[in-house]
């Protein structure tokens, strides 16, 4: 057990400042990306750099993602980061379609942002015709907040659009100032799917035309390499246990996961999943290591497949490995690699090993006369949240 960790759900800061610098430009961080670079810099001093690409797969793909805090030094924080997979599975159907294996977010089903798709933003030219969004946003939207410069907070997004079919699918990757990530997924687009089974549709119009009803499970692939050091990243599971009669008190268990292996959130304990660095700490005390958290209690829903047994959990932690790119179907892109999920799992040790999380979060999709003939945006999203990333919040000295 370990005490320390009641700080787990608190951020980095709060963030700060209304005004910001925009620096979008070609650093030293190029010469590495095999894509294109995008760096920002916030007023504070905070700042996020990273690699970006249009995956014919995976849509838009991240890599060497590192962020400094104001003052402090910038370190890496993921080698690479994208979706690995969408399953959506009508009720009236046994198995589920696999989009990144099917049809893919990128190649011809990538929109490109354009001047009028991207309003208030910057677009960044790819290869190949692919362009992203990028935006910075003031969150401050509660005025009380504003008298506080330490409370301030902004963030740079990038937006990536799909068509696959009548449906759309728009990637975002937020990173707020005080070194919070949040990836989404925002589904929307046109219906496509029609039934005559009251069970298995939804009423969408007065003429009584059912829609169907399906399930979506959304599937992240993040490899973190914490202070650019690959094989020597931590994954604890963190449980808040209530106390057996006082439902006030709640202590904390954290547990090492130390072999590959597939985890469920457990809603009841807030479990959740800290990767930190095994060298690296915070400020001089020699005591607690920089991480992130992997905050998963906007779950709330379970997928139940008969066809992959990893679908029907939250997390997969597995040993990174290059040709292991997509949760399913990944065949398609290295036949010397296993499948999906279920295959890249043998409960090899983690020990000393460059790690990989997969993340899943599922949806449920019952559509409403609102839904018509336009399906209103739905998004799912998650975050990561900065654990003693400094031995001190950086942000304090700004206060007013």
């Amino acid at each position: 057990m370990n005490t320390r960790l009641i700080a787990i759900l608190l951020p980095l800061a709060q963030g700060l400042v209304v005004g910001m610098a925009f620096l979008y430009a070609s650093t030293g961080l190029s010469q590495t990306c095999a894509g294109h670079s995008i760096t920002h810099q916030f007023e504070s001093g905070a700042r996020w750099q990273m690699c970006w690409h249009v995956d014919d797969r995976a849509g838009l793909t991240l890599s060497d993602i590192a962020y400094g805090p104001p003052e402090e030094p910038t370190r890496t924080v993921l080698k690479s980061a994208s979706v690995a997979q969408i399953l959506l599975k009508y009720d009236e159907d046994r198995v589920a379609s696999h989009v990144l294996a099917g049809s893919g977010l990128g190649s011809s089903n990538h929109v490109s942002a354009n001047a009028s798709s991207c309003v208030d933003g910057t677009v960044h030219n790819g290869n190949s015709s692919s362009a992203v969004c990028v935006k910075v946003k003031d969150k401050n939207t509660m005025t009380s907040l504003r008298r506080s410069v330490s409370k301030r907070r902004h963030e740079l997004s990038l937006y990536a659009n799909s068509e696959v079919g009548a449906h759309s699918f728009e990637q975002v990757w937020r990173f707020s100032e005080d070194g919070e990530i949040t990836p989404a997924l925002r589904f929307g687009g046109e219906l496509e799917r029609f039934t005559q089974q009251a069970q298995y549709g939804s009423v969408i119009n007065t003429q009584g035309v059912l829609a169907a009803n399906a399930s979506f499970l959304y599937t992240w692939r993040l490899d973190f390499n914490i202070a650019d050091t690959a094989k020597n990243d931590l994954v604890e599971q963190i449980e808040f246990i209530p106390h057996e009669t006082n439902v006030v008190r709640r202590s904390i268990d954290t547990r090492l996961l130390e072999v590959e292996s597939l985890h469920k959130v457990n809603r009841d304990r807030f479990r959740g999943w800290l990767i930190k660095d095994a060298e690296i700490f915070a400020g001089s005390s020699g005591i607690t290591r920089i991480g992130y958290y992997l905050d998963p209690q906007v779950s709330g829903f379970d997928f139940v497949s008969r066809t992959n047994n990893w679908a029907n959990f939250d997390l997969a932690v597995t040993r990174q490995r290059d040709c292991e790119w997509l949760a399913s179907g990944n065949a398609t892109e290295d036949t010397e690699c296993g499948d999906n999920l279920d295959e890249f799992m043998n409960g090899e040790s983690l020990s000393g090993e460059d790690v990989t999380l997969w993340f899943s979060l599922a949806r449920g999709f019952v559509p409403k006369a609102e839904d018509y003939p336009a399906i209103s945006t739905r998004e799912a999203s998650f975050k990561l949240i900065p654990f003693d990333w400094s031995a001190s919040t950086p942000f304090s000295a700004l206060e007013e």
